[in-house]
């Protein structure tokens, strides 16, 4: 059956006596697109520990789709960081998350439609040791294993990242956490995603915030496996408010390896220097670019983008 037809189907019921938000295209969904003029920054640090392509059979491995630099940046841009079973991806920003009014940031998964829908936990911290997670609810029917074939109804799905198809994110309101001890929201500095195992099995399965199994796509034993992050887009900072001005563009990740992105929303002429004043690279690009600098020594360098001059670490 058409895939479209079974988000019809099974959006239906979102008019009488909808649960939670619809998918993407209907009424009350509050899926946001990566376009949207409400980010204003996005992830420029991810740190990640892979699960596994079936965590029932661990012989298989792990996944190999994506790398640290695929998450950050711009939803859409550097490709997608696939996490494995029960693997996890911690994002940084340049400046932390603060609690707003309405959703604070939103995380964007890569599903090809509204209804195969791979699923995780979000969890935020503003010291990155201490994490709070946000009450995931998941009323999917766990009778049967979904598959490869999943049909999934978003009306049954809350506070769980990968609940809209891609080049939407999910949104996540700092409010919902605001009695939580230890947690600033004022400056939440780090963003944990984790992959749920979708297995209706109790013996591998991951449960939500009521200790109900999650029923999502499983097993998935492809080099995609696992959630697919895209991108964590944010919407609410105090410093952005008083910074973005001065913001003419982005580098990530800082410190880097020797590889970095550097971002900037027009026609740009970007030029790299050592800290003897040699030029080490220079291209024109519009909106974004890869710099490679694993050829050169390691140390500080400076970015200089329109006339504009940050400074870059390579560890």
């Amino acid at each position: 059956m058409n895939r479209i037809l079974l988000c019809l189907i099974f959006s239906v019921p979102c008019f009488l006596s909808a649960q939670f938000a619809p998918c993407v295209g209907f009424p009350g969904t509050t899926a946001i697109g990566k376009d949207s003029s409400v980010f204003k920054a996005w992830g420029s640090g991810c740190k990640a520990s892979l699960g596994w392509l079936d965590i029932a059979n661990k012989n298989m491995g792990k996944p190999t789709i994506g790398d640290s630099i695929s998450p950050i940046g711009k939803a859409g841009l550097n490709g997608v960081l696939s996490l494995g079973d029960g693997g996890e991806a911690v994002l940084t920003f340049d400046y932390p998350i603060s609690n707003g009014v309405g959703p604070d940031f939103a995380v964007f998964e890569n599903s090809f439609n509204n209804t195969f829908l791979e699923l995780a936990f979000v969890e935020v911290s503003s010291d990155g040791v201490r994490y709070v997670r946000f009450p995931a609810t998941s009323l999917s029917d766990t009778n049967v294993q979904l598959d490869n074939n999943a049909a999934m109804d978003a009306t049954k799905i809350n506070n769980l990242a990968g609940k809209y198809k891609a080049n939407y994110g999910t949104p996540f309101d700092l409010e919902e956490l605001k009695d939580s001890v230890g947690l600033n929201l004022k400056a939440i500095t780090h963003v944990k995603i984790i992959d749920v195992v979708g297995s209706v099995n109790p013996v591998y399965g991951t449960r939500d915030v009521h200790h109900h199994l999650i029923n999502d796509p499983y097993p998935t034993p492809y080099p995609s496996a696992g959630f697919d992050l895209d991108a964590v887009g944010v919407i609410h900072s105090e410093a952005l408010g008083l910074e973005e001005a001065k913001i003419q563009f982005s580098i990530f990740p800082n410190p880097s390896t020797g590889i970095f992105m550097i971002n900037a929303p027009r026609e740009n002429r970007v030029e790299v220097y050592s800290v003897k004043g040699e030029n080490v690279f220079q291209q024109n690009f519009i909106d974004s670019t890869k710099v490679d600098l694993t050829a050169f020594p390691k140390g500080m360098y400076f970015v200089v983008v329109n006339g504009v001059g940050r400074k870059i670490v390579v560890e």
